[in-house]
């Protein structure tokens, strides 16, 4: 029996609707404050509408995530989804504002489909008379495409339905992220009661209301969603004992972003150990012609392919736990002079200890793994791994780049540390909307240290009450 509208369950599903109306109303004013697009308003202008966006949006999460947690009102999952239906028409209206990377998409798709150009050898200020063409904007002019061949193919794709209207184009790039956003939504709420979370609306409203997917995903078309759909696909398909599908979903996300390549030989060991080599061996075939057959129009120009200035791309220093300490070292430096000429030396220490780091990590993982075929040890290292790659050893971090974390990191257990700490600086990435983006100290900092010290200060005082009295 559902829970009267006067009774506590009723009380908290109006309570939700508030939080919901109050949410739509901050979307709303980003819709209407962007609608000629960030540069017709002042820099001082955006940066008080970033902070009256990000502050509420906050406050307003974290309101809901308590409602859903406390309530066991069965309408709860509807009114998440009928709320985040209307959250995300809202952000998908919403002109791209902050980092505009799905320009960049649409100019690598067009450099194919219109001057028949390899993103991956020819950049775009090498193109004849970009600068006239109205599908092409001055992003990233100077870089070759960093993204994953089956990424760039999707964006040819979409560049060849718009058929040369720009706003065509980025609507349907937009509308692909909707589209992840809603089916990565149906595969966390499957996978939680699959696994039998106490509370699947929470794990679903945890990724339908949070507000960097919306902002960024959504409103701003970054392709991050499209690596968390492919890699909770790969968690989902593992709790259905669909094994065979397993690798190939890892594949396809790595050719999207690179990061998922990690997550990998963790999937070959649990497939090993679940079914054997011979779907290991079919998994791996299914992967390696997705592989073929979506690299294969860029591979013809091998020999051209600016393979170095795609890597040095990735490894730029921004944003990360790297830029916090060499930029914490060049300051000291800044006033102890003579510490100056160790910058260089410092620097590359640093780099080495976190992505030795990693690797220990890695093997640590694999050693953990190698006779293990449980589907919640899988997501719990593959989660951890991820973490560790993108928020920890990276050397460029972006707050988007949480997208690929959230939507797996639900599978976890409510409780989990790591879970929680994602949901949390995933929130406070948010921040990032603001001037918080280029304090490079200040950065990472407040949005993934704070983060972390209040959920592991949380764990600490839960384990100490889970102790026994003294006697």
């Amino acid at each position: 029996m559902s829970p009267s509208p006067h009774g506590p369950g009723g009380e908290s599903f109006a309570r939700l609707r508030l939080v919901g109306v109050f949410t739509a109303a901050v979307y709303l004013f980003a819709c209407l404050f962007y609608v000629g697009g960030a540069q017709a308003r002042t820099r001082t202008a955006r940066e008080l509408a970033a902070w009256a966006c990000a502050l509420p949006l906050l406050f307003l999460y974290w309101k809901g995530y308590l409602i859903v947690a406390r309530s066991r009102d069965a309408r709860a999952a509807r009114t998440v989804v009928v709320f985040a239906a209307l959250f995300c028409l809202l952000a998908f209206l919403t002109v791209p504002f902050h980092s505009t990377d799905v320009f960049g998409y649409i100019n690598r798709g067009w450099q194919q489909v219109h001057y028949g150009l390899n993103p991956y050898v020819a950049r775009l200020a090498d193109t004849p008379g970009w600068r006239e063409d109205p599908m092409l904007r001055e992003h990233w002019v100077y870089n070759p495409n960093p993204y994953g061949f089956l990424f760039t193919l999707l964006a040819r794709a979409l560049c060849h339905l718009g058929g040369g209207n720009w706003w065509l184009t980025l609507t349907l790039f937009k509308l692909v992220n909707v589209a992840a956003y809603a089916a990565t939504a149906w595969l966390v709420w499957s996978g939680a009661r699959l696994l039998g979370h106490d509370r699947p609306a929470l794990a679903l409203y945890a990724f339908l209301w949070n507000p960097l997917i919306l902002m960024h995903h959504i409103a701003n078309g970054h392709n991050d969603v499209l690596v968390g759909l492919l890699v909770a696909l790969s968690f989902y398909l593992a709790l259905r004992g669909a094994h065979v599908w397993i690798i190939p979903a890892l594949v396809a996300a790595t050719l999207l972003k690179y990061g998922p390549a990690i997550l990998i030989p963790p999937a070959i060991l649990f497939v090993f150990n679940r079914r054997g080599w011979k779907t290991v061996a079919a998994g791996c075939l299914i992967g390696l012609v997705i592989a073929v057959l979506a690299s294969a129009p860029y591979l013809k120009d091998w020999g051209a392919l600016r393979i170095w200035e795609i890597r040095d791309n990735a490894t730029l220093i921004d944003n990360s736990l790297h830029s916090l300490l060499i930029h914490l070292f060049s300051t000291t430096a800044g006033v102890v002079k003579p510490l100056a000429q160790f910058v260089p030396t410092v620097d590359a220490a640093i780099r080495v200890a976190l992505r030795g780091g990693l690797v220990l990590l890695f093997v640590a993982v694999t050693f953990r793994l190698r006779k293990s075929d449980s589907e919640r040890a899988l997501v719990k290292y593959s989660v951890l791994l991820m973490f560790a790659l993108v928020c920890v050893a990276s050397s460029k971090f972006n707050a988007w780049y949480m997208g690929m974390l959230l939507a797996p990191a639900l599978f976890l257990p409510e409780g989990h540390w790591l879970r929680r700490l994602i949901i949390l600086v995933s929130a406070a990435e948010l921040l990032s909307l603001t001037f918080f983006k280029q304090a490079y100290m200040l950065n990472y900092f407040a949005m993934v240290i704070v983060p972390a010290w209040l959920v592991f200060r949380r764990v600490r005082r839960e384990r100490a009450s889970a102790l026994p009295a003294p006697a």
